[in-house]
């Protein structure tokens, strides 16, 4: 019952508003936007660091990342460490409404991790993007969220819990062979948990007991697309990706997941309770190289 209360709660609330607050806190939070930028930065690094055994796993690399949120702070942390260029590309314009003093606290607190070399360096990078002028930052915003904008060649794609809120998984990751080098890497966090905040503590899986004739007609753009892991493994595995590396971050109490497990929509109840047990994971994966045949005469 509270649960059909939210969805249409939540349809209505994003339809008057807009979709304007990806993370559970808002960006006027400076400390806690600028905490949040630097701890995902350091878990993709530690993350991208073993699966690519590259101790700097962003330096020289064009980082592609799909929706970025409410600031643009982890891009600059990447470029502080040696990103040659970051792109992001989001469906929502958050990022050009980032408050001011944001970046300032971030830049004091860049002393503690950088030079004044790099950090004089990334203000500067700052400075030509919010002019307009030619830069290593560059911000995409589109409605259609069409990849194919990008116009150059990315080392390394990063998406931050946002590949869940993707209609089209198939289309987005086919999308990304038109701007991914050969043997790039992709670095998703996907967050598979009931995202209505009032809700998702008491019964993280309360999305799934919705039919998708229900689920379509209060959905609204950024819902969760409620897709589960074998089918993000399904779409890389048909678009030519490998080395396909699915790590469980949040797993669900057993005992929780029986319980709500008959109470699911039919098309979940299928899945095993491992698999309904995994609330978040990441994914990592290789676009993978073409052969090249030569033949000699």
């Amino acid at each position: 019952m509270v649960g059909d209360i939210c969805i249409v709660l939540n349809y209505i609330r994003h339809n008057l508003s807009g979709y304007k607050t990806p993370r559970p806190f808002d960006v006027s939070e400076i400390e806690k936007a600028i905490d949040y930028d630097f701890r995902i930065v350091e878990r993709w690094n530690n993350y991208l660091n073993g699966y690519l055994n590259d101790n700097e796993p962003f330096k020289d690399k064009i980082v592609l990342e799909l929706g970025p949120g409410p600031d643009l702070g982890a891009g600059l942390i990447l470029l502080a460490k040696g990103a040659k260029k970051y792109i992001a590309l989001d469906v929502h314009n958050l990022a050009t409404s980032t408050p001011v003093k944001l970046y300032v606290k971030l830049f004091e607190k860049f002393k503690r991790a950088f030079n004044d070399v790099i950090i004089n360096e990334i203000k500067g990078e700052l400075e030509k993007f919010q002019k307009g002028e030619n830069s290593k930052i560059e911000y995409i915003v589109d409605k259609d969220f069409k990849i194919s904008r990008i116009k150059e060649k990315v080392d390394l794609v990063i998406s931050q819990v946002a590949f869940e809120h993707f209609d089209n998984i198939d289309k987005t990751i086919s999308e990304l062979d038109s701007i991914i080098k050969e043997g790039g890497t992709l670095y998703a966090h996907v967050d598979m948990n009931t995202h209505t905040r009032w809700i998702k503590d008491r019964d993280p899986l309360n999305i799934y007991r919705f039919s998708d004739v229900v689920w379509e007609l209060f959905k609204f753009k950024g819902s969760p697309n409620r897709l589960r892991v074998p089918q993000y493994q399904s779409a890389l595995e048909r678009n030519d990706w490998e080395n396909i590396v699915i790590e469980p971050r949040t797993v669900l109490e057993e005992q929780y997941v029986e319980k709500v497990r008959y109470t699911l929509s039919k098309r979940f109840r299928k899945y095993d309770i491992s698999e309904m047990k995994v609330l978040s994971f990441i994914l990592m994966a290789t676009k993978k190289i073409e052969e090249t045949f030569f033949i000699i005469s």
